[in-house]
């Protein structure tokens, strides 16, 4: 297992475990601890209900929670360690210690203080989408032959995206044809990069790919890690859900991250490594340009900001959990999602935390799309689209969407669109499909559901969707690209 594995994998390991019925359990009054306990905790911008509950039984003493936010109900926690009044989970970041009535400790990241009291169980609060409007039918669909992790991107009418087989489609935007399709060698899970006659992508092996867009035929390919060794393996890729970096283009230059722990700047000609700054971890996250500087964030949480002529570094700092999605300027604020369930809000001039927005016990995965001075956000297991002010991280609104949410949303004139995925095995109830909001109130127009089919391990659309003469297209991991209208 990962070290920072889905959380929702997590307490389902903790389930599979435990001979646990998925109602709660009649609590019993054989333990100091049995019962309900209920709170408040108060997080950067947010603040929840949660209740735990410990029942005793001739087994011992079992945990449970219920936190209607991040919508958990009655969810086992499995055995209790209870040592000297106090209890500890350490991967929820939980540590309570009894005084009477009262339990004090923390909870999630990062170790909020948090106070419960003897009390009621929280009521069941699930999300109402009977009343949302059904999608509209398809403009044209096709199917890719393969499931897909990467996100689409558009060209002058044309949608490419490539599969886990590694096949690299250029399909049209307006009917779905399929234009042409290059075949490599290495599965693909990144979103290219497409200019006006090239496309660069990332495969499974670290390998950066250049094909031309009007063809599909091979430029070049460059290992970006150490390939000279015998039957040197690749870099294994660490983020679970396939977190690959898209390559950025700037005065001729292809700059673009490894796991191999390198930042690499190549020619965007023919390949040519022009140099590589050893940042120390592996990256996974898309580098920002800002003007003459780079600023990359990597998987050990560490952010760095280079010289884009020669890739010096001019400063690095240390966030919470680690980077896997890319750093987005806005105004004088730069803005980082990490897996300490934090988005962060920092001071582009020193690189100081100015806000920060708790996720509970969600990665934060989605990178942000910034329109009119409002950030744009998924909410991976935390299931929301939010609409934030960028300078302090106060949302104008924030919708349930249902689902996973690992792509950046898409902003039209009077829409936000986002895809959505399910997972099994999962702890917490998500959806597959495709969500339509108001940009203006967040208020949900329609949802497309994508059925998770038995025995699938998942569903739905893993990356971003793209607009594209008037639609909006989605490439699901079933390996099918769809398109519906926009509005």
């Amino acid at each position: 297992m990962l070290p920072f594995r889905r959380f929702a994998l997590l307490l389902f390991s903790f389930l599979s475990s435990q001979a646990l019925a998925h109602a709660a359990p009649s609590a019993s009054t054989s333990h100091p601890f049995a019962g309900i306990w209920t709170g408040t905790v108060t997080a950067p911008n947010a603040t929840a209900e949660l209740s735990l509950e410990f029942t005793s039984g001739k087994n011992g003493v079992s945990a449970s929670l219920t936190m209607r936010d991040m919508f958990v109900h009655h969810m086992p926690l499995g055995p209790a360690q209870i040592v000297d009044e106090t209890y500890t989970l350490a991967p929820l970041g939980i540590r309570l210690t009894r005084n009477g009535d009262v339990l004090t400790g923390t909870f999630a990241n990062p170790l909020l203080e948090v106070e419960l009291h003897r009390g009621v169980p929280l009521s069941r609060r699930l999300a109402d989408d009977s009343f949302v409007l059904p999608a509209p039918p398809p403009l044209w669909s096709r199917p890719l032959g393969a499931q897909v992790w990467a996100s689409p991107v558009a060209r002058d009418g044309v949608i490419y995206v490539g599969c886990v087989d590694g096949k690299f489609h250029a399909v049209g935007a307006g009917d779905g044809s399929e234009l042409w399709t290059w075949s490599g060698p290495n599965p693909l899970y990144g979103e290219a990069l497409a200019t006006e006659n090239r496309l660069w992508f990332l495969d499974d092996h670290a390998e950066l790919v250049c094909l031309d867009r009007a063809d599909g035929r091979l430029v070049w390919r460059t290992p970006l890690h150490d390939a000279k060794p015998a039957a040197a393996p690749a870099p294994v890729n660490e983020t679970f859900n396939h977190r690959v970096p898209v390559p950025v283009l700037a005065d001729g230059m292809i700059y673009v991250g490894s796991p191999d722990q390198g930042l690499y700047a190549l020619s965007a000609s023919n390949g040519k490594i022009l140099w590589r700054h050893d940042a120390g971890a592996a990256i996974y996250a898309s580098v920002t340009l800002d003007g003459d500087r780079l600023i990359a964030g990597c998987y050990d949480g560490s952010l760095l900001v280079l010289s884009r002529r020669d890739g010096a570094e001019l400063a690095r700092t240390k966030l919470g959990g680690r980077i896997a999605s890319a750093p987005v300027i806005a105004g004088d604020m730069l803005i980082v999602g990490c897996r300490d369930y934090l988005l962060y809000g920092l001071r582009r001039s020193d690189l100081g935390v100015a806000w920060r927005n708790s996720y509970w016990f969600s990665w934060v995965e989605s990178v942000p799309r910034l329109v009119d001075g409002l950030l744009y956000i998924g909410g991976s297991d935390y299931r929301r689209i939010s609409a934030l002010n960028p300078a302090t991280g106060a949302a104008r609104w924030v919708t349930d969407v249902f689902g996973l949410t690992w792509g950046t949303p898409v902003v039209t004139a009077d829409r936000v669109y986002a895809g959505t995925s399910s997972q099994n095995p999962a702890a917490i109830n998500h959806g597959g499909g495709i969500t339509a909001l108001d940009r203006r109130t967040g208020a949900v127009k329609w949802r497309l559901v994508t059925p998770l089919p038995a025995n699938a391990d998942r569903a739905g659309y893993l990356g971003s969707l793209v607009f594209a003469g008037g639609k909006i297209i989605g490439a699901g991991y079933e390996g099918v690209i769809v398109a519906y209208p926009a509005n």
